[in-house]
């Protein structure tokens, strides 16, 4: 089943953490003249909108003020969502990239974020992939380990913010030799600030797009260099620095989000049930204990597995504006039961897959939320499917589609059904 029609796209944090700066719970200062560093000449993509001097509207293109601006409304929006990648390269001239990691990330507030990476490694004889999930929670660092998917807990308190999770260049770039342009991004017009960020070597060259009206970043861009070590040994040991690039968009500015503790922590060996818990959303739910989660590569939602073929897929995503599959809700309205229709509609884009629904019903469950409840199937029967899907509010949705060969739903479909009743909201 094709979950990814459903989800933002897929974004190790330790890599990210060390190649970006930080991850804790210290605010950084407003941007301060006079680091020290030399500057960095502006690489402005589009049309020059502003110019190099203060506009008839009266917005300036003075780089202290600006990083100012967009460092208050930073702080005021407090939360964001951040899409990135990081590519490393460590052989000099090498087209290609050695190392990509993915980086979906959630900001609630300061020391208080969440990043899920998938990384992707080719060089010499090392190749393969790998992911990791860390989540900072006053002062507290959950790292969850790629290999065994074991929680460690460290202290985070002293960590500095993060370049680019906390959008902390725009507070650490040096406001002296920064340059600010106005140009447009993706038809916007946006200020574009590049400088460099004083003693730090992922960030010899720095560059930050934020809005022209409201002030929020919405791209940075840096490039750098960093030893091996900071790669978790995904590449071979060397000396030499070697040149990486993070590319990182921001969106759903101060949305209510809260990250929440893993719920594995306290997971039993042997235990009958087993908590979803969202990372970002309030959203719950008991689910059978033989479930073992794979590899998360998405920041909302979960993929699981059951001893009997059986497969869960929890998908959450934030239904914005933006998002226009199948035209949901264009002259309908959000509401559960268009949101459930929706579902119907994106399953039904893979052609290949032959899917067959069989009803959409309400579903009630026991703490009284109101969801809808649809079954379906593929393979002329061979695999049944039940979804569970809810809209919180008008732009946050939650499904859990599980499917099992038809003997091994008939045997586990009560269970099903009850963890569907046990969805919750997390006040």
């Amino acid at each position: 089943m094709n979950t990814n029609r459903l989800a933002y796209a897929a974004a190790i944090l330790i890599i990210f953490a060390i190649a970006c700066g930080g991850g804790g719970d210290t605010a950084a200062p407003s941007p301060q003249p006079g680091g020290g560093a030399s500057g960095a000449t502006p690489g402005g993509t589009g049309t020059s909108v502003l110019g190099t001097a203060e506009t008839q509207s009266g917005v300036t293109t003075d780089a202290a003020t600006v990083l100012l601006a967009i460092s208050e409304a930073m702080a005021e929006a407090g939360s964001w969502q951040v899409q990135a990648a990081l590519t490393v390269r460590d052989t000099p001239g090498q087209v290609e990239p050695s190392l990509t990691t993915i980086i979906e990330a959630a900001r609630s507030g300061p020391g208080a974020n969440i990043v899920v990476t998938n990384s992707s490694v080719q060089s010499g004889e090392i190749a393969g992939t790998t992911s990791s999930e860390n989540r900072v929670i006053a002062g507290v660092r959950y790292r969850r380990d790629p290999n065994s998917g074991e929680w460690t807990v460290s202290d985070a308190s002293g960590a500095a913010p993060s370049l680019t999770v906390d959008a902390a260049v725009v507070e650490q770039m040096d406001a002296l030799t920064a340059t600010v342009i106005g140009t447009e991004l993706d038809g916007e017009e946006v200020f574009h600030i590049t400088g460099t960020v004083p003693g730090s070597d992922a960030a010899v060259t720095a560059e930050v797009f934020a809005g022209l009206q409201d002030r929020l970043v919405r791209m940075i861009r840096l490039e750098g260099t960093a030893p091996t070590s900071n790669f978790g040994g995904l590449l071979p040991d060397s000396d030499e620095m070697l040149p990486q690039s993070v590319e990182a968009r921001y969106f759903d500015y101060g949305r209510a989000i809260v990250v929440h503790l893993p719920p594995e922590l306290d997971d039993e060996e042997g235990a009958e049930s087993r908590t979803y818990l969202s990372t970002i959303n309030p959203f719950t739910m008991e689910l059978p204990g033989g479930f073992r989660s794979t590899p998360r590569t998405l920041l909302t939602g979960e993929s699981l597995s059951g001893a009997g073929g059986e497969a869960m897929f929890i998908v959450e995503e934030y239904v914005g504006p933006e998002i226009d599959v199948t035209g949901a809700f264009e002259g309908v309205g959000a509401t559960v039961e268009n949101y459930a229709t929706r579902f119907e509609a994106v399953i039904a884009l893979d052609e290949t897959a032959n899917y067959e629904i069989a009803s959409n019903e309400p579903f009630t469950t026991e703490s009284g939320i109101e969801a809808r409840l649809v079954r379906f199937s593929h393979s002329n029967g061979e695999v049944q499917w039940l979804h569970l899907s809810y809209l919180h509010g008008e732009d946050v949705g939650f499904g859990a589609s599980y499917g099992a060969p038809a003997e091994r739903f008939a045997e586990t479909e009560e269970a099903i059904l009850a963890a569907f009743r046990s969805f919750d909201i997390v006040e």
